[in-house]
């Protein structure tokens, strides 16, 4: 099946983006807590008998489908709690100033 994104890579990615915007928002003024982040995607189950019946997880890229009789398509939905720093405090997000707005 193509399209396939291991949902290890989804979450990561995620992980970057919020690092990245809140290194982005360091000392701005007004800063928004992320209370919360729900996803939801289609993943695809597969069931691989070299690897003594492990299941995977694939996130499905857009226009992807299942092509394969071992394949399920499910949709996931998972909630996470407020993403939190090294130190264990709340990641806050800043505004970009209205002089920087694209």
């Amino acid at each position: 099946m193509s399209g396939r994104i291991g949902l290890t890579e989804v979450v990561t990615a995620l992980q970057e983006e919020l690092a990245e915007a809140a290194r982005a928002g360091a000392g701005r003024d007004v800063r928004f807590p992320v209370e919360g982040v729900t996803l939801e995607f289609q993943v695809a189950v597969t069931v691989d008998a070299t690897a003594g019946g492990k299941a995977k997880f694939w996130v499905l890229e857009l226009g992807a489908e299942a092509g394969h009789s071992r394949e399920t398509v499910q949709t996931v939905t998972l909630q996470l709690g407020a993403p939190v720093g090294r130190d264990g405090q709340t990641v806050r997000i800043a505004s970009q100033p209205r002089s920087e707005r694209p």
